[in-house]
């Protein structure tokens, strides 16, 4: 993984504890073990993702979440 996939990653994981007001260790371990949502969404789909809002980032991961059954 490059350097900017990797801040974008953690940009997603931060955000999306501050939105749900989580810690970003429990987040990290729903969007990696628990989901997948690290290696099978977010880093495949860096390029149209990081382009994007904060707000739009956090609502599509929220909807992958809900469509995954962990929200």
């Amino acid at each position: 993984m490059n350097e900017k996939i990797l801040e974008f990653t953690i940009f997603c994981i931060d955000s999306l504890a501050e939105y749900l007001k989580k810690d970003t260790k429990e987040i990290y371990k729903l969007l990696k073990y628990d989901t997948d949502i690290i290696d099978n969404y977010i880093i495949p789909c860096y390029e149209p993702l990081h382009t994007q809002s904060k707000s739009y980032i956090i609502q599509d991961l929220i909807d992958v979440l809900k469509e995954r059954g962990a929200l």
